[in-house]
């Protein structure tokens, strides 16, 4: 008995023609391109880098001759004289102490907060998370004058305290929205099984919630850290002391002159300031973008 090609088809013949291109693989021109965009937008963001960098190593001379060209002769002097001259040691000291005790108390405080508004159902919750929500859209200049006298009131101007509570204060609303919804993509399987071991509630916030929330932890450090070790403004206005003074207030000595500005010696400054906050980040990186990533999922 013979089969004929009308009664028995191929199997190339029985599936669908395959298409030309696989899903998700673009055709060589339109790789080309977006190379060219991607390639185009890292220049974009490493030239001023170079440039910036570059400067930090020119003599006073050679920068006010040619601004954004290589230097002539290498001045790492520079280096050496912005440290000693803001004397950077005290304060990368300040700064670190404040920028990480507002992590700290970050991480501490949002994330109960969080948990308590994923786990607890009540009315009005929503509410509160939106009142808290709208903590970002509302600039410290407004509410400085109040904020200063409840400051004079608790005798902490002049203190790394006076500093550190509105920088956990400001970085509290995003740091909430990160790890509620962080939160919310955790299996609530591992909560009730630990519920029904007989665990508290803390218990389980302390010893599942929070060694699953890592990611979540590290992007909240992150924000949290980079926010308060530049910032500025509250800075001036209630540390007048030159020995508890952070690094941005030391700045000043280079920004501000009576005749003319160094600014090859200014951007070595500078230089010196973003080293900590590169180091963070590079040792961070996974955390980061997993918790950026995690947080994104819900809203």
């Amino acid at each position: 008995m013979t089969l004929t090609n009308s009664a028995v088809s191929s199997p190339a013949a029985s599936r669908p023609q395959r298409l030309y291109r696989k899903r998700g693989v673009l055709p060589w021109h339109l790789n080309l391109v977006r190379l060219v965009i991607l390639v185009m937008a890292a220049a974009g963001v490493i030239f001023p880098i170079v440039i910036f960098l570059g400067n930090s190593l020119k003599t006073d001379g050679d920068f006010l001759g040619n601004p954004i060209g290589w230097p002539t002769e290498f001045a790492f002097g520079n280096y050496i004289e912005a440290w000693q001259k803001a004397n950077m040691s005290v304060l990368i000291v300040n700064s670190l102490v404040v920028s990480l005790a507002t992590v700290a108390a970050t991480i501490i405080l949002t994330s109960m907060m969080a948990y308590g508004l994923v786990t607890f159902r009540f009315r009005g919750r929503n509410v509160i998370l939106l009142s808290i929500l709208v903590m970002l859209t509302i600039p410290v200049q407004i509410y400085i004058i109040p904020l200063y006298v409840i400051a004079i009131n608790l005798s902490i101007v002049n203190t790394r305290l006076g500093v550190i509570l509105p920088y956990t204060a400001a970085a509290m609303p995003l740091a909430l929205v990160l790890f509620r919804n962080y939160f919310l993509e955790l299996p609530a399987a591992l909560s009730e099984a630990a519920r029904l071991d007989g665990c508290s509630r803390f218990g389980i916030y302390w010893r599942i919630v929070m060694p699953l929330s890592r990611p979540a932890i590290g992007a909240v450090a992150i924000f949290t850290f980079v926010s308060a070790w530049n910032e500025f403004f509250l800075a001036l206005v209630f540390l007048q002391n030159a020995s508890i003074q952070t690094l941005p207030l030391g700045m000043q000595v280079f920004a501000i002159s009576e005749y003319q500005t160094n600014y090859p010696l200014l951007f070595s400054a500078i230089t010196i300031g973003m080293a900590p906050m590169i180091v963070i980040y590079l040792l961070m990186q996974r955390q980061f973008i997993s918790g950026l990533a995690g947080g994104a999922m819900k809203g």
